[in-house]
């Protein structure tokens, strides 16, 4: 069985692929950018994709990310600029789920968490395993904890956001729509999203041979 340690690993800048897919993500984030409908939701949202890279960048010097975690994490970080583009509250998708399903509320803020799980699972555990030597059988496990607790981290940052800005601002970043348990259902859609993406790519490349 192919394991993830067996797939191709450069850092960062001398990988091609990985410069194809901050490139091809770059362009994408300038196109949202232009396009966007509320400057200042954008650059409170963007904060985590200026943080994202920089560490990304850094993360080399000890840690060269597969092609797979390279892809996953900026399949997540286009999930969230597209977000970031109309306020994952007005999000032209979400809109048009909401309206062709007849939905109490635009969903797209619920995908996002969930694609954090699904998208960011897979870099975790790449981390873990390689770097940190996590044995298989506790994998999946650690690796879900450590998601959970970064889901449970940002709605705390959503929170910080929601009190230091004002009322409208606060409610456009967090996207509650209305649901008092909306950061609740966003940390368990993650946790539930990782767990179930985290177990299949367990069984698949992070199995000992």
């Amino acid at each position: 069985m192919t394991t993830i340690t067996e797939t191709y690993r450069k850092p960062l800048l001398t990988n091609r692929f990985a410069r194809l897919t901050l490139g091809g993500f770059l362009l994408f984030w300038l196109y949202c950018y232009i396009n966007n409908t509320d400057e200042l939701n954008w650059w409170i949202e963007n904060l985590l994709v200026l943080i994202f890279i920089p560490a990304l960048l850094f993360s080399q010097k000890h840690f060269k990310f597969s092609d797979w975690s390279i892809l996953s994490i900026f399949l997540f970080l286009a999930l969230h600029t597209f977000g970031a583009k109309n306020a994952y509250t007005h999000n032209t998708f979400g809109e048009w789920l909401q309206n062709t399903y007849q939905l109490e509320r635009n969903p797209y803020d619920r995908i996002v968490h969930t694609g954090f799980g699904v998208f960011m699972i897979y870099p975790v555990m790449d981390l873990l395993y390689n770097k940190y030597k996590v044995p298989s059988r506790w994998l999946l496990l650690l690796s879900c904890s450590f998601i959970l607790c970064l889901a449970t981290i940002f709605e705390l940052i959503e929170w910080t956001v929601a009190e230091f800005t004002d009322s409208a601002t606060g409610e456009t970043y967090v996207a509650t729509q209305g649901d008092v348990w909306d950061a609740h259902k966003d940390i368990v859609l993650a946790w539930i999203g990782a767990g179930v993406t985290g177990y299949f790519f367990k069984k698949r490349h992070f199995t000992p041979a």
